[in-house]
């Protein structure tokens, strides 16, 4: 993620030329957050991305005076409890909600975040900013070079994601537009740019605007420039991740073990905190389902004080059903609902914003034992410790003290990330969702999962075509030996019919094995509880 700088021709993190722009937007934003006009600054994306822009908009709200930030996301606040990938697709509403949300403003400060440079609905916006220069100076940030952005024909538009990623690209050099896209390695679980892309993502939004609500010192340092005040504070992420993995091995070790138990006899995981370590078991739980084919109610997140605590500018949309109730009090009446039967593992989070950082997993502390009233035989205790006291001391002189705060804040909620991942993803692996690093079970939800299972599908039947892969996937999606009837559908209608069924990827990817028909290849599953030990029995004998 950190490491190293090069990666043959391409720029990482710690690449000059990344960190030079890095700086460049966090002095426009300094700008924005200190004047008094009708300004704002937007942060934009899908799924992960959008709801980690939400988190820091959310976050830079509570110490930037006059709620200058503001957010989208693809599906709007439904997005922020539940997959909805379809929007993703839609370069419509991205312009549509960017013109809701900056209607009235001056000067926008636009962000769209695509970790792959591919999601249609950031497309359409960054393209719309970059015809009104004279209100919008736009950022793109995402981990790909441009060359190998998305070059698929966006749905309803001439252009491909490439295209607008390549405008922005040479309008750089005019000082109105900027380009943030270090290469940061693949993901250990292949496609899943929730990890680390999520986790860099977090890493720049926050060095920008920590930067800039501290630009003040910044000005008056004249032994550092921003340039190196950015590079010390990536520095300090970078430490922070060696002292919590060195510090978390063995109690995360743990914790997959009790998930994935959980799991195994059919019950769930639900992840609880306060302020942005809850914001990060949200979004943790809310990548499940179309990463791991997991159930709405495999993994829950929950929030202390409820939606007058997660601050999202719907507001409470309970009403939108069970799954959007995420308060302390409606976590308890679930646990009391579903009583002893099930071997729930209850993931309590409870971060202090010090210099010590302890986090205590499923303990009965304070607010949580009072407002979840958790029964102690449903709990052990694991304690992470981490002494963050050099990590706040390299910085203590660049930053003013609300962006120290804000800046161990940030430490603390990555490290959340880091925690909820890990045993989200290592549950999930143990139950076989994982197969060589793919995540075969994935929903087909959208037009880039639809494509990445066709990959995946070539992946394990390398003696198929791109053309006989989609022919099987297509099989999977109707349910039928022949898809002449389907075959000309459009892309969105094969998503429409697959994002609600299981194990899609997995029924093509053994008809693909066997050339089977497709009520042989559910046979075939169908012995098997396992889909990792399904295919690896099935595609291999």
């Amino acid at each position: 993620m950190f490491e190293p700088r090069t990666c043959g021709k391409e720029k990482t993190l710690f690449n000059s030329d990344i960190i030079d722009e890095i700086s460049k937007v966090a002095e426009i934003a300094s700008a924005f957050m200190t004047s008094e006009s009708n300004n704002a600054i937007v942060l934009s994306g899908c799924g992960t991305s959008g709801r980690l822009a939400f988190m820091t908009a959310r976050s830079f709200n509570q110490v930037v005076p006059g709620q200058k930030f503001s957010y989208t996301i693809a599906g709007g606040d439904k997005a922020l409890f539940t997959s909805q990938e379809a929007p993703e697709d839609d370069r419509n509403a991205g312009v549509q909600d960017l013109i809701r949300v900056t209607g009235g403003k001056e000067k926008v400060l636009f962000i769209g975040i695509s970790v792959g440079l591919s999601a249609p609905y950031v497309a359409g916006q960054l393209d719309y900013c970059m015809d009104k220069l004279d209100k919008y100076t736009p950022v793109l940030v995402g981990f790909n070079p441009v060359n190998l952005a998305r070059n698929i024909p966006i749905h309803g538009w001439e252009k491909t994601f490439r295209d607008v990623a390549t405008r922005l690209e040479k309008m750089t050099s005019q000082g109105k537009t900027f380009l943030i896209n270090p290469v940061v390695g693949g993901e250990a679980i292949t496609g899943s740019s929730r990890m680390k892309g999520g986790s860099v993502t977090i890493v720049i939004l926050q060095t920008i605007f920590t930067m800039a609500l501290s630009a003040s010192v910044t000005s008056s340092n004249d032994s550092m420039t921003s340039s190196e005040m950015c590079k010390a504070m990536l520095e300090t992420y970078q430490k922070t991740c060696q002292l919590f993995y060195a510090s978390a091995s063995s109690a995360l070790s743990s914790m997959i073990t009790n998930a994935s138990e959980s799991f195994k006899q059919e019950s769930s995981i639900y992840n609880v905190g306060s302020d942005g370590s809850a914001v990060m078991g949200i979004i943790d739980a809310t990548e499940c389902p179309p990463t791991y084919g997991a159930t709405l109610d495999d993994i829950r997140g929950f929030i202390l004080g409820g939606y007058d605590e997660f601050n999202n500018a719907e507001g409470d949309i309970r009403c939108m059903g069970e799954h959007f109730k995420i308060g302390s009090k409606d976590l308890a009446e679930l646990l009391k609902s579903r009583g002893h039967k099930y071997k729930d593992t209850i993931i309590v989070l409870i971060m202090a914003s010090s210099v010590n950082v302890f986090v205590e997993i499923s303990g009965l502390f304070e607010r949580s034992e009072k407002e979840l009233a958790l029964p102690t035989y449903l709990t052990d205790v694991f304690v992470i410790s981490m002494d963050l006291s050099e990590v706040k001391s390299s910085v203590a002189s660049l930053l003013t003290p609300s962006g120290i705060k804000r800046h161990i804040d940030s430490l603390i909620e990555i490290c959340s990330k880091w925690i909820f991942n890990a045993i989200s993803t290592g549950a999930h692996i143990c139950i076989g969702k994982v197969l060589h690093n793919y995540m075969v079970d994935l929903k087909v939800s959208n037009r880039k999962l639809f494509h990445r299972s066709i990959g995946i599908i070539q992946r394990f039947c390398p003696t198929l075509s791109e053309t006989e892969a989609t022919d099987y996937l297509l099989q999977s999606i109707y349910g039928t030996d022949d898809v002449e009837l389907v075959k000309n559908n459009s892309i969105q209608q094969h998503i429409q019919q697959a994002t609600p069924q299981d194990r899609v990827v997995p029924t093509a990817i053994v008809m693909g094995s066997k050339r089977c028909l497709y009520a042989h290849a559910c046979q075939l599953l169908s012995n098997h509880h396992v889909i990792r030990e399904a295919l690896s029995s099935i595609v291999t004998s």
